[in-house]
């Protein structure tokens, strides 16, 4: 497969963050392909601008192979994912969260074109994690997302940046809402009031994060460093983490 540098491919755009995403990233005019690979099509409307450069792609994320596009953008971003609330079960969640999350990732390493001297596939993949992910952790969703952050560093990409938000304010009304996130909505004003940088954002501010982090060259953007870079033992790609507070200020910095 070639590599498309002037275009982003979007995995689980029809999520609070993805759908935020496909419409920064078009609206940005950054890009002059956005490709979009979910398990239904981004419902656009009005607030959608610069669509001629849209494609969507409808695939069975059990069988990802078979649904891939041979000109595989350089930039690949993932905001797959659900919650516990959500999900029907744990293995549910875990198969949302963290298998068709790493064997997208896989997918799009094994077919992207390598580096000659370091066998690193010559993509950025950009993960949209949470707060307090940690393999290591004692909760079930904390875990899952630190396994999946561990194993998209090991992967072998040029560069892997990952996003942990805190509580997530949405944008549009969702389908469905449980008890838990309705309880967590009514605390935002107060958690805002405290500390908005550290507890709370906006999904579409995740969303302009991670296109901006995307576009830049550095680990640094708009004048501030993620809260840890690393790079992993193994596949030594560099691995970025930008924190809830990250998020604020890269935005909040940003010029466009």
């Amino acid at each position: 497969m070639s590599i498309a540098k002037n275009s982003a491919l979007i995995f689980g755009g029809t999520g609070a963050v993805g759908k935020c995403l496909v419409r920064d990233a078009l609206a940005s005019k950054t890009f002059a392909r956005v490709l979009t690979l979910g398990r239904r099509p981004v419902v656009t409307d009005d607030s959608f601008v610069n669509t001629t450069v849209l494609e969507q792609k409808t695939v069975d994320f059990d069988h990802i192979q078979d649904s891939f596009p041979s000109d595989l953008p350089q930039v690949v971003f993932c905001t797959l994912g659900t919650n516990l609330t959500s999900a029907p079960s744990r293995e549910a969640f875990k198969k949302i969260d963290q298998q068709f999350v790493v064997d997208s990732a896989r997918h799009v390493h094994e077919n992207a074109p390598k580096d000659p001297q370091t066998g690193r596939s010559k993509v950025h993949f950009l993960y949209c994690s949470g707060i307090g992910a940690n393999p290591n952790s004692f909760f079930f969703a904390a875990k899952t997302k630190g396994e999946t952050e561990q194993a998209l560093a090991e992967i072998g990409f040029e560069r892997v940046s990952i996003f942990q938000p805190a509580i997530l304010k949405v944008v549009e009304p969702r389908e469905s809402v449980t008890m838990v996130e309705r309880a967590a909505t009514r605390m935002i004003p107060l958690l805002e009031f405290v500390a908005e940088k550290s507890t709370t954002v906006s999904v579409a501010t995740v969303a302009k994060c991670m296109r901006l982090v995307g576009t830049s060259d550095s680990v640094e953007v708009a004048g501030t460093a993620p809260k840890k870079v690393e790079i992993h033992p193994g596949s030594k790609t560099t691995v970025a983490y930008y924190s809830n507070a990250n998020i604020h200020d890269i935005v909040n910095n940003a010029r466009t």
